[in-house]
């Protein structure tokens, strides 16, 4: 089998949509994350370059499948309770979590399943 490691991709900075987003590469599939499978707010995850992958087997609907996983945080925030602005504190707290990607083959299929599919 081929070492097949797992890659983070970057977009130009310069596409405001995408900025500060990563997607994994494995191989010739490309992996991002979905709210099924992480919560809502995925613009609060963080994976830090320090992150290692494992891959696991995956269940149900990607049953089949390797998918990447990798244990970072989440920036723990209670908006409701927050004020707009806070000085020289960061707003909330990092709370360990782990992150699974799905193929972006899938994007065009439609998804009713849970985490409990992964699990």
């Amino acid at each position: 089998m081929l070492p097949m490691p797992a890659r983070r991709v970057y977009c130009n900075p310069l596409l405001r949509r995408v900025v500060g987003k990563v997607a994994i590469q494995r191989g010739p599939r490309t992996y991002r994350l979905e709210e099924a499978d992480n919560g809502t707010e995925l613009h609060n995850l963080w994976l830090p370059e320090q992150s290692r992958f494992r891959f696991i087997e995956g269940k149900g609907v990607f049953a089949d499948k390797i998918l990447p996983q990798a244990g970072k945080y989440r920036l723990a925030a209670h908006a409701e309770e927050a004020a707009l602005y806070l000085y020289d504190k960061v707003p909330g707290e990092r709370r360990p979590q782990r992150l699974t990607f799905i193929s972006m083959v899938q994007l065009g299929q439609p998804r009713r399943r849970r985490n409990a599919d992964l699990d």
